[in-house]
């Protein structure tokens, strides 16, 4: 995030959490309810990401570089338990790496970035089905997907595929991810070598992190003062600035 906003974007995270046991469920009305909160929020360009993606810096910054409604970047499964034919990433999947902006028939939504106007045409029904289902209802309406194949992102895993499972194995990764969902706890703490004197970034007074560059955070802990000026308003100490648009929780 730090990179985008250094090169010029408005940029911010909002992280989805998963409600359901079973994540195949529900994964699709995850992305449908933050294609929803995109549309409504007044984002122009939307990067939906998987927690199982290993983004790159610069992956967001090359992607909107291109101006395309749908872009994804080269997914390379480092797992590669399964080969390609079984389980592909998109589709035509003999594109290799380092070939230019290529058009694709479909896709895995892993990491795709939208042109969030694209969401005022399509329908809520493109969201409940596969990866493929989802690209037909793009192309239905004039949308290609594109795959940057200069811009390589490692996925740490291949979307999922059940039916290439054993029974059991296939039990075992579910109880594998309510475990997660029990009993995981997720650090918000700063990095180690956090220095708020110096460092983007800011930590609320709960002492969560975040990643921003500090004339976002209004440079909030070297401010000897209660308040500061940011962006033409008043924000006091310990408190983030929202658009003005929005109003704050």
């Amino acid at each position: 995030m730090l990179y985008t906003a250094e090169a010029g974007h408005s940029v911010s995270l909002q992280e989805v959490t998963d409600t359901s046991l079973f994540s195949f469920e529900v994964i699709h009305m995850m992305r449908w309810s933050t294609s929803m909160l995109a549309r409504d929020g007044g984002v122009e360009w939307l990067l939906m990401v998987d927690n199982d993606v290993l983004l790159e810096k610069d992956t967001l910054v090359r992607l909107l570089a291109h101006d395309r409604p749908v872009v994804f970047p080269y997914l390379e499964d480092l797992e590669k338990r399964l080969p390609r034919i079984i389980a592909p990433l998109f589709g035509p999947d003999n594109i290799e790496a380092g070939t230019g902006l290529v058009p694709v028939r479909w896709a895995a939504m892993s990491c795709m970035l939208f042109n969030v106007k694209i969401f005022n045409v399509l329908s809520e029904t493109a969201w409940r089905g596969s990866d493929y289902l989802f690209a037909q209802c793009l192309n239905f309406l004039g949308h290609r997907i594109y795959v940057d194949t200069d811009t390589v992102v490692k996925i740490v895993h291949g979307p999922t595929r059940h039916n290439s499972k054993e029974y059991h194995e296939y039990w075992n990764d579910h109880k594998v991810m309510q475990d997660r969902l029990r009993y995981e706890y997720r650090d918000r703490r700063p990095p180690p070598d956090f220095n708020p004197d110096t460092d983007d970034g800011y930590v609320d007074k709960y002492g969560t992190y975040l990643a921003m560059p500090n004339k976002v955070a209004c440079n909030i802990n070297k401010q000897p003062p209660d308040e500061c000026v940011q962006v033409g308003r008043v924000v006091k100490k310990g408190e983030l600035w929202v658009p003005r648009n929005h109003s704050a929780p």
